[in-house]
């Protein structure tokens, strides 16, 4: 069973690679549609207790600029973009926490680059030297489309194209194109201080990828699950709860709504 639906999975990546149609094979949307799903959100976010609290305007700012291209799609569940802040608030707590000058982050799921880049951002601006893993089965440097606001201006754009204006924080990103099983067997990382997981979401695959980070934290290093959502991933909820009972880390469940929820474990 485990061996078929794998291959199942190697075919649809295959006809992803062959059309290119990794996110969708035509533009969705109009501009004024984007721009209201845009504007909706950043109403939602105005009385946001958590973020008027923890960020100053200028990193507001940032984020909700960068969720413009990266995070504001048309599909049918509802659009959530605080992740960005959660992953923010976090990274800088543990970097200012641990007084670190170096470090080593791996995020499963790159997508558009949000994540990515906001990492980049908030160490970019403490003068930390750093460097961010991500990986994702949709190349860096293939031209798609991205079911975001700049496939009506640009048609298909590579992932490099897509951030632009971003291109000073990408360059201590290095972008791995491939399943996380695929490159996290080859990868060497001696220590992975921080990590976002949002790839795959089935149990088998987010334990592999657990694994390989825990053998590479130390006291204080923190894992960081996006999705924690009981009704939409099992496999995601079913391994925080194992870690919950090993005892080893402190863990702590967020729910931004009842579609979106993070759990963020940290090393004892």
């Amino acid at each position: 069973m485990k061996l078929f639906k794998n291959l199942i999975i190697e075919i649809k990546l295959l006809v992803k690679k062959i059309t290119g149609n990794y996110i969708t094979k035509k533009i969705r949307g109009n501009e004024k549609e984007y721009l209201d799903l845009y504007n909706n959100c950043l109403n939602k976010q105005k009385n946001n207790d958590f973020i008027n609290k923890n960020f100053d305007n200028d990193e507001i700012e940032f984020v909700n600029k960068l969720s413009l291209k990266t995070q504001i799609v048309k599909k049918s569940s509802e659009l959530n973009f605080i992740h960005g802040f959660y992953i923010f608030y976090y990274l800088k707590k543990y970097v200012e926490k641990n007084n670190v000058k170096n470090i080593s982050i791996l995020e499963t799921g790159t997508a558009r680059g949000f994540s990515s880049v906001i990492m980049s951002y908030l160490l970019h601006s403490k003068k930390i030297s750093y460097k961010i893993y991500t990986i994702d089965v949709i190349p860096n440097d293939k031209k798609i489309y991205w079911n975001c606001i700049t496939d009506l201006r640009y048609g298909k754009i590579t992932r490099k194209e897509l951030l632009k204006n971003y291109h000073h924080l990408l360059q201590n990103i290095i972008f791995l194109c491939g399943t996380s099983r695929k490159i996290l067997k080859k990868l060497v990382i001696e220590r992975i201080n921080f990590s976002f997981l949002d790839s795959s979401h089935d149990y088998d695959d987010v334990k592999f990828e657990f694994d390989y980070i825990e053998k590479n934290i130390k006291t204080g290093d923190v894992v960081f699950f996006d999705d924690y959502t009981p009704s939409l991933f099992p496999g995601i909820v079913r391994l925080v709860k194992e870690i919950q009972t090993m005892d080893r880390y402190n863990v702590t469940i967020i729910s931004s709504n009842h579609h979106r929820g993070y759990a963020i474990c940290e090393k004892k």
